[in-house]
């Protein structure tokens, strides 16, 4: 077994610090952390509803990781030893247009205030990225606070839960007599073929598509019925026609933390006049909004749905600006690829095929990038992609094709942002005109919508 996957694993820090990863027997403690961190001020009550969670992520059952996920410093100068820094790693599969690859995903990341500013986050971060390298993950990702990540080789590469909202007082009232024309009712796990299959639809524009297991679909909707006192995180609702249809589902917050219930998923059956149903759906979230269990005393009363469907989900236009106004704008996934090489070698097929649709089809030759303390050449022949290596300019040598800012280059690999979109903001990106059409060849910018399961 690798060194960091050993739960005998330790590592001094000094001052009776220790790293190291987690068992069973450490969840209360790293519960306790986070009850204490995840509060709105000093003053607050600790976080139950952060130590239900942890429980759950920890028990075995979920779906993401287990009891031994979390490295985590314990200070052993301190009666029971205190734990005062944690993050755990999830494991998912992604895929690049159809190409799946393996992800390790950072979360739960926290420190005590009385011990930050120590470098605790990133000998965390260290082991994390270890672990995660050694199980053959070619990507790591976090949907983490703003610019913090940066300094552990992250960039923002993907786009991740835009925010509109409808205001309750807005939603129309029925103007007709007789039954609504859709009602929720809770999915079941028979239902899981069915929302897998629209999931599956609605990523099929995106370049960037999470594949989940199963087990992640049946812990939302049955799984974490073992444990109700620990909660879950999402509630998924199926759309039912007053005929008794299933006509799509719906994923919302199984509780509310504020004002707002949350829908993140959306999705309706072909052939669905989704436009004239949409006004019914309001209704139902906003009935199924007021009998929702708060996740603790003192919540706002309940004012708003909020749709995070991704900025090109249809509902957008169907609703208007009246009842889907922009609350702010979409965010970002955290990406790093430590081996930039070995993943487009990784995708190479998607290269291949997006280049043979091209205008510059069946192209052989070199693209060297220069991103200025790194850079790659990729060499290609009669549209084949033969080799990716890392390269660097010499002084006398043949200059870039291309350069961009470290990091900066993961925005055009995972679509986020176009060339001409970053050149505006970014002056020390510059492209040649010879390879500007390779490269728009190779790497088309088009938006991703990847559900966060957080």
């Amino acid at each position: 077994m690798h060194p960091v996957m050993n739960n005998s694993f330790q590592r001094d820090l000094g001052d009776g610090l220790v790293l190291r990863w987690s068992t069973a027997e450490d969840i209360e403690r790293i519960a306790t952390l986070h009850s204490f961190i995840h509060r709105a001020n000093a003053t607050e009550a600790p976080n139950s509803n952060a130590i239900r969670i942890i429980r759950a992520h920890m028990s075995g059952d979920y779906p993401l990781m287990g009891p031994q996920d979390f490295v985590l410093v314990e200070d052993t100068t301190k009666e029971d030893h205190p734990v005062v820094a944690t993050a755990c790693l999830w494991k998912q599969t992604w895929s690049y247009e159809g190409i799946p690859f393996s992800v390790g995903r950072p979360e739960w990341v926290a420190t005590d205030p009385a011990y930050r500013n120590r470098g605790l986050v990133r000998a965390l971060f260290e082991q994390l990225h270890a672990r995660s390298e050694a199980d053959g993950d070619l990507v790591q990702i976090i949907t983490g606070i703003a610019y913090f990540y940066r300094q552990f080789g992250y960039e923002y590469a993907l786009e991740l839960e835009d925010r509109r909202a409808t205001p309750l007082v807005l939603i129309p009232e029925r103007s007709a007599e007789g039954p609504e024309p859709l009602t929720l009712r809770e999915a079941t796990p028979t239902d899981i073929p069915t929302i897998e299959a629209l999931y599956q639809r609605r990523q099929s524009t995106s370049i960037v598509r999470d594949v989940p297991t199963h087990q992640q679909w049946l812990y939302e909707i049955d799984t974490w019925k073992k444990h109700p006192e620990w909660r879950h995180t999402f509630a998924f609702q199926m759309l039912v026609s007053a005929a008794g249809e299933t006509i799509g589902f719906l994923a919302s917050n199984a509780y509310r933390s504020g004002k707002t219930l949350v829908v993140w998923l959306l999705e309706f059956v072909d052939g669905v006049n989704i436009h004239s149903l949409m006004p019914a759906v309001l209704r139902a979230l906003r009935a199924y909004g007021h009998a929702l269990e708060t996740t603790r005393p003192g919540i706002p009363a309940f004012q708003e749905i909020s749709f995070s469907l991704g900025t090109t989900h249809p509902v957008h236009a169907l609703l208007g600006p009246a009842l889907d106004y922009p609350k702010e704008p979409a965010y970002a996934w955290y990406i790093r690829v430590k081996d930039l090489p070995a993943f487009l070698k990784h995708i190479a097929p998607v290269l291949e095929r997006r280049l043979a649709l091209s205008p510059v089809a069946g192209y052989s030759g070199e693209l060297s990038m220069d991103f200025y303390r790194s850079g790659l050449r990729m060499r290609f022949e009669h549209g084949r992609l033969l080799d990716v290596e890392e390269w660097r300019t010499t002084l006398y040598g043949p200059e870039a094709d291309s350069a961009f800012p470290p990091l900066v280059f993961l925005q055009i690999l995972f679509g986020h942002r176009s060339i001409d979109e970053l050149r505006h903001i970014l002056p020390d990106i510059w492209i040649s005109t010879e390879v500007r059409p390779l490269l728009l060849a190779l790497f088309p910018t088009r938006p991703s919508c990847v559900f966060t399961w957080n």
